[in-house]
């Protein structure tokens, strides 16, 4: 093994991962360098280059990593089994976490959705995340007893985003959690009261 190349280490590329979210959302798609992620993370130069030789690389990291977390708040939040009624509360409160914990997550997403009308290899990799979303959202309506289409699921996936991404661009609404709660239930309404 290249001694100059580092052994795989998870908590060190989380960390890049998480710093390169934070240098994305505060900087933008032109201020995501390896360079600038380095100085984020507190690492010496030329360590994010290491474990992220491209910048797609990279950014597939930050994709990975806001899917992972949006993975394990809906695990955190859903308890098994669960009754329709809990279902849209524990969706609920799962998409508005990501507005209100994590500022940094959304808006680094919207980057990467900008940039990708620029870039096919992300926007690929922006359409595999958004369907790991909307399969998340299936499995949990399914384990509720509800059997939501995948045009259902996503159809609430866009309409979270397009609420968090006018909310953080705007400020309007000031509170993306009513409007995140009128759109889980108009979707759920369709199988739990029909």
């Amino acid at each position: 093994m290249d001694p100059t190349v580092p052994r795989p280490n998870p908590q060190r590329r989380d960390h890049l991962a998480g710093a390169a979210i934070a240098v994305l959302a505060e900087k933008g798609s032109r201020g995501l360098t390896h360079r600038a992620v380095d100085a984020a993370a507190g690492v010496p130069d030329g360590t994010t280059s290491r474990y992220f030789r491209t910048r797609d690389a990279l950014m597939d990291a930050i994709i990975q990593r806001i899917g992972r977390r949006l993975s394990e708040r809906v695990d955190a939040h859903v308890v098994r089994p669960l009754d329709p009624a809990h279902l849209e509360e524990a969706l609920v409160e799962v998409l508005t976490l990501m507005a209100a914990d994590e500022r940094g997550e959304p808006l680094a997403l919207f980057e990467l959705h900008l940039e990708s009308t620029r870039n096919p290899i992300l926007q690929g990799m922006l359409a595999d995340a958004l369907r790991e979303r909307r399969d998340l959202i299936v499995r949990q309506c399914r384990a509720a007893g509800i059997a939501i289409t995948e045009q259902d699921a996503m159809l609430l996936e866009t309409s979270v985003l397009g609420i968090l991404f006018t909310a953080l661009t705007t400020g309007v609404p000031d509170d993306p959690g009513p409007s995140i709660r009128a759109a889980t239930r108009t979707v759920l309404d369709r199988y739990v009261r029909t």
